[in-house]
């Protein structure tokens, strides 16, 4: 990380100098994991030094994009904005462009894990989002990478008090990719009192972009947090999303969904950390394994002292649809109050041959029986969803993952 220190020094050093500085040293002070803490350790996904090094070094560019005939409010190319809609009671701004007038919250957060600590230091592009109290809104974001670029981009959204707001966020690659590009970045969702948030993320990068993505939550009294996330592309993925629930009353609830196929590797770690009392989290995920991809759901749930009359819940379930496939699911909770209502469960199967024989004895082919089997067993999360064209993308994934 030698040529990290050097442009930290230099090309990085603006208003936000300090944070990268501790984020940096953050990551320096934090080992690489190893097979020895746990033993399935050595099936996580594994993002080598190298891997990092590209991603910290690297610095995105402009990346031409023709607003013309795009259905979003928001179109973002490598990490800048490149053409917003006027939507009242909203702030759209790139975050460089931002950084004065941030508040101190934001610089307090710098994360829990090693990659993580990285992108908080290396970051070079990013969207700042500041929603008024008391809105109704939706907003739209297409964001699409260069797909032979690494870098690194932080983003930030600020909900108002008492707001209801649905965010609908989608990643993609633009050419083709090459030279195994490693692309991260680090969301922070801070909600204000009695505000509610369905963040709808869809994920369908190139398969030769290695993707790093970090969504925290920071929620405070009476607020509400869903979120809809879909993981279908990048060749090798690590999802870590978390909420902080220092508000009395605050709920979380995941719907996720991943699906690999080929030669894919996907990490998804969804956790809730809850300190105000009388919180609620829910998490259900959902995967679909194919070829000889890897796909490990891996999270915890965590009712901290203070978080007294709360409940917290964890449901992983993995379709593996082929033998040379691997599935793991590592669901945790930790519970430090005994008046508190917990649970987690995770299953790992195959589809169900007498499912497939009842629908075969009503004139289905095996091949269509396998792909509805499939497509419920991940609509039942996503069907939750107020977006039907979020819905309808999923669908065409549980279509396609079959042949």
């Amino acid at each position: 990380m030698e040529q990290f220190s050097d442009l930290l020094k230099t090309r990085l050093k603006d208003p936000a100098y300090d944070f990268r500085q501790d984020s940096f040293l953050n990551y320096l002070k934090t080992p690489r994991r190893t097979h020895k803490e746990s033993p399935t350790v050595k099936d996580y996904v594994d993002f080598s030094e190298k891997d990092l090094e590209n991603m910290a070094t690297g610095i995105y560019g402009k990346l031409d994009l023709e607003p013309g005939g795009r259905d979003c409010d928001i179109l973002i190319g490598n990490g800048q904005i490149v053409s917003k809609k006027e939507l009242k009671g909203v702030k759209i701004s790139n975050i460089e462009e931002s950084l004065d007038d941030l508040p101190p919250a934001v610089w307090e957060k710098k994360g829990k894990d090693r990659e993580e600590f990285l992108i908080n230091a290396s970051w070079n592009t990013g969207y700042f989002l500041n929603i008024q109290k008391d809105r109704e809104v939706k907003v739209t974001i297409d964001a699409y990478n260069n797909g032979s670029d690494s870098g690194s981009e932080k983003n930030i959204i600020f909900i108002g008090a008492f707001s209801k707001v649905n965010i609908i966020e989608s990643r993609y690659t633009e050419g083709e990719a090459k030279g195994n590009p490693t692309q991260g970045k680090a969301t922070y969702i801070f909600m204000g009192e009695g505000s509610t948030l369905e963040y709808n993320y869809l994920q369908d990068k190139s398969t030769g972009v290695s993707d790093i993505t970090f969504v925290r939550t920071y929620q405070e009294k009476s607020s509400t947090f869903k979120i809809f996330h879909i993981n279908h592309g990048s060749g090798k993925l690590l999802f870590v999303n978390e909420s902080t629930q220092e508000g009395n009353e605050s709920d979380y609830r995941v719907f996720g969904a991943s699906f690999s196929n080929g030669r894919q590797s996907i990490d998804v770690r969804d956790s809730s950390f809850q300190i105000g009392k009388s919180t609620s989290a829910d998490i259900q995920v959902r995967g679909v394994v194919k070829g000889s991809s890897s796909t490990i759901h891996r999270g915890n749930v965590d009712i901290e002292l203070p978080s007294v009359l709360s409940s917290g819940f964890y449901d992983s379930k993995i379709l593996l649809l082929s033998k040379e496939g691997y599935a793991n699911s590592k669901p945790g909770l930790i519970i430090r109050n005994n008046n508190t209502r917990s649970k987690h469960g995770s299953a790992i199967s195959n589809v169900d041959k007498e499912q497939i024989l009842y629908l075969e004895s009503r004139g289905i082919d095996e091949k269509t029986s396998t792909m509805l089997i499939t497509g419920g067993f991940i609509e039942s999360i996503i069907e939750k969803s107020n977006n039907e064209k979020f819905i309808e993308t999923v669908r065409e994934y549980s279509k396609d993952i079959n042949f």
